[in-house]
């Protein structure tokens, strides 16, 4: 690995990215060293791939802080104060805070993953009394619950007395709010009809389909945020010219709500070998840079073939190297145009072995719903594919 050119150093070369090369990681890992020298060696960004996740600050169960008399500590509107455990994420925090103290020349900073997401958040977190089988509480309580959960968050990270302060660059604020029926248009086309991510969670049965906490979770994230710290919308399946002008007219509605303040649209880039067309993603790198200013590939992968079956795997990875070649060249080539600020991209994990594809049951495949998948440019054994070329230099591949 010694002897071939860091993923960050190849995008450095181009001018908006400005080798902002980033990787998502668990804490875990930083007990593996290979996975670290990996690290190290390609990327200056680390997303926390759960461990900044709500359910994972919130816990099963809700933990309350204690005056030193041992009651409660109650808000200013009478609710318990909840306890957040930190511990998972500021394992990851202070490793990388000790790796720049000594190597001041070659930081790595962290992006924030994620503030608000219907999944991987506890229901009670949405009840009278955080009780499991309460009430959803009204409206108003919850977007004073969203206010102090985003207010906690950011300032154990950024706060005057944080130890972290200025390791994080960027947050999501905002995860995965649109699915295929908020932009079924067939009853009233031209609008949107957003279920805040289906009928099942919380948000949904809390507010109905009104998406207000949305804009008011940027509103937020912009009262104690750092001015310098960037605030995304973050979804999947950015490419589908129906879903995509769907969030489009979500980051305008963002947008235009006051107090607000987005900077970019995460695209997360979860490709298979044949979907999205090169042409998809460029349309909609530039639909979304028409309305935010930065565009950022939040958590590249690429799913095997649809009929890949674990044989003739050296033809498999010579395919996926050439998709690799054909997407950075179309993101190499839009960073150049008007208009257009790509920040930043992210391969969600360090290397195939990790990889969350392993375990989604919706990749299709073998007898088990499944296939063999080999979604990132390093190999089980942490060593480069041809999709680590198709990146670096595509002429490797001939």
């Amino acid at each position: 690995m010694t002897n071939i050119i860091p993923i960050k150093d190849r995008l450095a070369q181009k001018s908006a990215i400005n080798g902002k090369a980033g990787v998502a990681i668990m804490s875990d890992a930083l007990e593996d060293e290979k996975v670290i020298r990996l690290v190290i060696t390609h990327y200056n960004s680390i997303t926390c791939e759960n461990e900044m996740k709500p359910e994972i600050f919130l816990g099963d169960a809700p933990t309350y802080r204690v005056d030193s008399d041992g009651s409660i500590c109650l808000d200013d509107n009478g609710e318990p104060v909840l306890q957040f455990d930190f511990s998972r994420a500021d394992k990851i925090m202070d490793y990388i805070r000790d790796y720049n103290r000594k190597n001041p020349d070659d930081i790595i900073r962290i992006r924030g993953h994620v503030l608000v997401w219907h999944s991987q958040t506890p229901d009670w977190f949405f009840r009278e009394g955080y009780a499991a089988q309460g009430a959803y509480v009204s409206k108003e309580k919850m977007l004073m619950r969203l206010e102090n959960y985003i207010r906690e968050v950011i300032s154990h990270y950024d706060g005057d007395n944080s130890p972290y302060r200025g390791m994080i660059y960027a947050w999501d604020v905002v995860n995965e709010q649109i699915e295929p029926e908020d932009y079924d248009l067939t009853e009233n086309p031209g609008s949107v009809r957003f279920t805040c991510n289906g009928k099942t969670t919380g948000w949904y049965n809390v507010f109905q389909g009104d998406i207000s906490y949305i804009s008011q979770a940027f509103v937020f994230a912009a009262r104690y945020a750092p001015k310098d710290i960037k605030l995304f919308y973050n979804d999947y399946n950015d490419a589908d010219p129906v879903k995509r002008d769907a969030i489009c007219r979500l980051l305008k509605q963002i947008k235009e709500t006051g107090g607000t303040r987005i900077d970019g649209m995460g695209m997360q880039a979860h490709y298979s070998m044949d979907t999205p067309a090169v042409g998809l993603i460029g349309e909609a790198v530039r639909k979304y840079s028409s309305v935010v200013e930065e565009i950022q590939f939040t958590e590249f992968d690429i799913q095997s073939s649809r009929n890949y079956d674990g044989s003739n795997k050296e033809a498999e990875l010579q395919r996926e190297g050439y998709r690799y070649k054909e997407i950075f060249e179309t993101i190499f080539c839009l960073d150049k145009e008007t208009g257009i600020n790509i920040t930043g991209i992210t391969f969600w994990g360090t290397h195939d072995a990790v990889s969350w594809l392993h375990n989604f049951s919706d990749v299709g495949g073998g007898a088990d719903g499944k296939r063999p998948q080999m979604p990132l440019p390093f190999d089980d054994d942490y060593k480069i594919k041809p999709a680590y070329w198709g990146i670096v230099d595509s002429f490797k591949l001939e």
